[in-house]
């Protein structure tokens, strides 16, 4: 079904010189006690002739990004902006049809135009729209910014767009990261810009690093906080509305709910998700394998079980690690792998929904955080869902030694992997990871509880002083596992 005229001149009041009128998504972030600047709102930058993506889970915030940004167009004097939000499936000549709509009942419709196409991906081919009003000459000249929830749709996508993007980049709009939740709901202040993991190695990175651990008491406490509310927005306004640490029901069944609804659109059983999200839960910080996975599940085949994985990395619910190896530099896909909830709010899903199920640990949840942490500081690719290069893996020898993480480098490209060894506050546990990482990688990171011992080589740092003061990529490089 198309879109009115009246509609369309209705939902653009800026078209008329009105402003933004009463918009929803505006009117709650005004509302909201939690204020928040997600990555993408700064880094994405709009010039016409270029196509650019932002993705990122369900509820993160993606609209009100959009939204946020359209008003700083409207208040800068522009006024050809085109924002559709595309709710249910149509068929994608819609693009076309809209555009030229828009284009018609501007006043002054001459000039290159802003066009907003949030939630692209229900329709079907929506490439295939895309493209058609490009190569007609409706939109060649604009700038573009196309949302979706999932990276499986656009995988194919964006495939179908060769030479119709510009300079047009690809980004990620993750539940906002443990640094933002300081600065949103504990107003914590930082001294330092957050900066890349392996300049924790650095003088530089000493400073910043005794600077936070001098924060301790406000981070270790907001650490605990994160650790049960995790950064959706719409559970960060139940922390805040109630104890600090506690997320509503009706928050758990909306997250399960979306989740679902994108598993039941793939034709995939949800009862086997949420089992897969349980046993994941259980086993945080130990490699799960396909066959164990499938078992949990229970479903037949070990594949059923890595398809079930690999579709809630796409839809931004999951992230998998695989082993690195130090000989051929690259991840291997047919050793074991571990995987991770991307955020923490994840692992309440399956208790929320099936009370006799139990919580995962707190020193799981705590390496879940911190892998959550290095993919949106250190990964390349939009998901971690297959063993590719610029993904976040692990390291395990021939003797049972695991290094619980080698990310890609962010500044020191010449350094093929930086290792990151997780360890609680016990001195002997201390002294045996570092003692690992100088006689195999000369160089590395050890995230403790509470301890702080900077070295040149190997420091020792807490994991909440490291997650607070670790920056976020929101432009991925690799746009496809």
């Amino acid at each position: 079904m198309s879109i009115s005229d009246e509609k369309l001149r209705e939902t653009h009041p800026w078209w008329f010189g009105q402003g933004m009128g009463d918009d929803l998504h505006l009117r709650r972030l005004e509302r909201s006690q939690v204020k928040w600047d997600p990555a993408p709102l700064k880094a994405i930058q709009l010039r016409f002739e270029d196509t650019h993506t932002l993705r990122g889970p369900r509820q993160a915030g993606k609209t009100t990004t959009l939204k946020r940004m359209i008003r700083r167009l409207v208040d800068a004097g522009e006024s050809r902006i085109l924002y559709v939000s595309f709710d249910v499936p149509q068929e994608a000549t819609i693009i076309g049809e809209l555009v030229r709509a828009a284009k018609r009942l501007h006043p002054a419709p001459k000039g290159p135009w802003y066009l907003f196409f949030d939630e692209i991906t229900a329709l079907p081919d929506w490439q295939l729209g895309v493209r058609a009003a490009w190569d007609a000459g409706l939109t060649a000249d604009d700038a573009l910014l196309l949302t979706a929830s999932s990276a499986h749709d656009l995988k194919r996508g964006a495939e179908r767009l060769p030479g119709r993007r510009g300079r047009g980049k690809d980004y990620l709009q993750l539940p906002m990261s443990f640094r933002d939740y300081c600065l949103a709901l504990h107003g914590v202040h930082f001294d330092d810009e957050p900066i890349a993991a392996e300049d924790f190695l650095t003088a530089r990175g000493e400073g910043i690093a005794a600077r936070l651990v001098s924060q301790g008491p406000v981070l270790r406490d907001a650490f605990d906080g994160y650790l049960r509310v995790g950064g959706f927005p719409t559970a960060t306004n139940d922390a805040l509305q109630g104890d600090g640490r506690t997320v509503s029901s009706e928050t758990l069944q909306m997250l399960w709910d979306v989740i679902s609804g994108d598993i039941s659109r793939s034709m995939r059983d949800r009862t086997a998700a949420l089992k897969l999200l349980q046993a994941v839960g259980e086993s945080l910080g130990s490699p799960l394998s396909w066959l164990a996975a499938s078992r949990a599940m229970g479903v037949a085949s070990p594949h059923t079980a890595r398809d079930y994985a690999e579709f809630l990395a796409e839809i931004f619910t999951l992230l998998t690690l695989y082993y690195w190896d130090i000989g051929d530099n690259s991840l291997e896909p047919n050793k074991q792998r571990k995987l991770y909830l991307l955020d923490p709010l994840f692992a309440q899903v399956p208790h929320a929904l099936i009370p006799v199920t139990s919580l995962p640990s707190t020193d799981g949840l705590v390496e879940s955080v911190a892998a959550a942490g290095l993919f949106r500081a250190a990964a390349q690719a939009l998901i971690q869902a297959s063993a590719i290069p610029g993904a976040v893996g692990y390291w395990r020898s021939s003797n049972d030694r695991e290094i619980d993480f080698m990310i890609p480098c962010v500044t020191d490209l010449q350094r093929p992997r930086l290792p990151i060894e997780l360890k609680g506050d016990n001195a002997a546990g201390l002294s045996r990871a570092r003692s690992a990482i100088r006689s195999r990688f000369k160089q590395g990171l050890v995230l403790s509880r509470d301890v702080f011992d900077w070295q040149p080589d190997v420091a020792t740092l807490p994991v909440w002083a490291f997650l607070a003061g670790l920056s976020e990529q929101p432009q991925r490089t690799i746009t496809f596992s």
